[in-house]
């Protein structure tokens, strides 16, 4: 067509003629596939997922009794009056504590005594009352110095050193803060008994038990016999007159019967004898 010089072509396919037969070969029949082996199943790995869940009961707020014991302790810190209240549960634990300054300023005053109100929510929710002692004892701020009205504190380094001392020796029995003896003739409640009234006359319970609290639950005729009063004197006696020991050093060498031996270690004077030769 180019070189006849034609721009268009058209072709056509002529009809072939019914003698012209094709010979088709005929398809291979299909040959059925062998059968596969299933393939093994893989074991699977479990990998177990481990979850810690930590749970933690909340704690319960023990109420205090809508009357309740406790005590009031007056005394003076560097000249500044002290008053401390406390209550008690049933079972004689303490579960709150109250403090009042005499003649301080409303600011410190407010802060003593929401102070007060924190230590005792912690103590009814369960806080241990030697966790408190422990990080209050020895605090030093003031007003601190001279303690007049308590017969087993005689000196504080500030005002919570004094209440959590004053606590340990009534509830916990941490004689060890106690820098001041008790006075050998003395009834607990910073009175002086002379040795012939505390040997013979039995203490009226007025003085161990609330009036107002019992509301006449208690009889007028009830007394309380004194015990360890004599063992307190006679323990005075002796520590007066003990010798010290060469052994441990303390001061506890007291006569028993014929005999000298150290309260604290066990030494005797023959045992003593044979350390030095």
């Amino acid at each position: 067509a180019a070189t006849a010089g034609l721009r268009a072509v058209r072709l056509k396919r002529s009809t072939p003629p019914s003698r012209q037969l094709f010979d088709l070969t005929p398809p291979e029949t299909a040959r059925p596939a062998a059968a596969q082996p299933a393939p093994a199943p893989q074991p699977t790995r479990t990998v177990e997922r481990v979850v810690e869940r930590v749970v933690e009961r909340a704690r319960e707020r023990r109420k205090l009794p809508d009357r309740r014991k406790g005590y009031i302790q007056k005394a003076s810190v560097g000249g500044h009056k002290v008053y401390l209240h406390t209550g008690e549960y049933d079972d004689g634990e303490v579960g709150e504590i109250f403090i009042d300054m005499h003649k301080e300023g409303a600011a410190f005053r407010s802060l003593m005594n929401n102070f007060a109100i924190a230590v005792s929510i912690g103590l009814q929710y369960g806080v241990p009352l030697d966790e408190f002692v422990d990080a209050f004892v020895f605090t030093r701020f003031e007003p601190a110095g001279r303690v007049t009205g308590n017969d087993s504190i005689r000196s504080a380094t500030s005002i919570l050193d004094y209440i959590f001392r004053e606590l340990a020796v009534s509830y916990l029995d941490r004689s060890d803060l106690a820098n001041a003896e008790p006075e050998t003739g003395a009834d607990g409640f910073g009175h002086r008994v002379d040795a012939e009234e505390e040997e013979d006359a039995p203490l009226p319970a007025s003085k161990f038990i609330s009036k107002g609290f019992a509301r006449g639950a208690a009889p007028d005729n009830l007394v309380v016999v004194p015990f360890g009063a004599k063992s307190r004197t006679r323990a005075a006696e002796e520590a007066a007159q003990a010798d010290v020991c060469s052994s441990c050093g303390d001061l506890a060498v007291v006569r028993k019967g014929p005999d000298l031996v150290c309260d604290s270690c066990g030494a005797t004077p023959a045992a003593r004898e044979d350390l030095a030769g």
